[in-house]
């Protein structure tokens, strides 16, 4: 069954209609994988740089009819492949983080945005590890000084109620 092209891979990550374990079992078992998941890397020009890449390999491997130049481009070919399923696996685990993030912050607003249009190499660079983190303490920092305020207030609420029912007993 085909699925809407349209609709984003982090929503179809989101609701369960892709698997991210699933599909990069089946691409390490050389299977097909889901045609969405297709139709989204073509707007990556890095997957499409590998795609002209590796058109170019297989038809010098069938133009070459020296065995020695051939077994050097099919290695350099396997090698290409390999790194291909290496980056589907990163961009559906990359599409599968992005699914359980809420963008909070304009930084992963942007990072979920340009994800949708296939820049996959300025998202991640967008996204560092040290970058996250740092976000992260800022959001459990902001929290806490909300919790902080929301008990302020229900203490301030206990005391402005203790002393209406004081004033009642009077």
């Amino acid at each position: 069954m085909q699925k809407d092209a349209h609709i984003s891979i982090i929503q179809l990550i989101k609701s369960g209609d892709i698997s991210v374990q699933f599909e990069i079992s089946n691409l390490r078992a050389h299977r097909d994988i889901d045609i969405n998941i297709r139709t989204y890397l073509v707007k990556s020009d890095q997957f499409t740089e590998m795609q002209a890449q590796i058109m170019h390999l297989n038809t010098e491997i069938q133009a070459t009819q020296n065995v020695e130049i051939k077994q050097h481009l099919d290695n350099k070919l396997q090698n290409l492949l390999e790194v291909e399923k290496d980056f589907i696996a990163n961009t559906l685990y990359l599409a599968e983080t992005l699914s359980k993030i809420e963008p909070r912050s304009e930084r992963l607003a942007l990072a979920i945005q340009l994800f949708e249009e296939g820049k996959i190499r300025e998202v991640d660079a967008m996204l560092s590890e040290e970058d996250l983190l740092n976000d992260q303490f800022f959001l459990l920092a902001w929290v806490e000084y909300q919790e902080k305020k929301i008990q302020t207030l229900e203490n301030d609420f206990d005391h402005i109620l203790n002393q209406n029912s004081t004033l009642d007993w009077q």
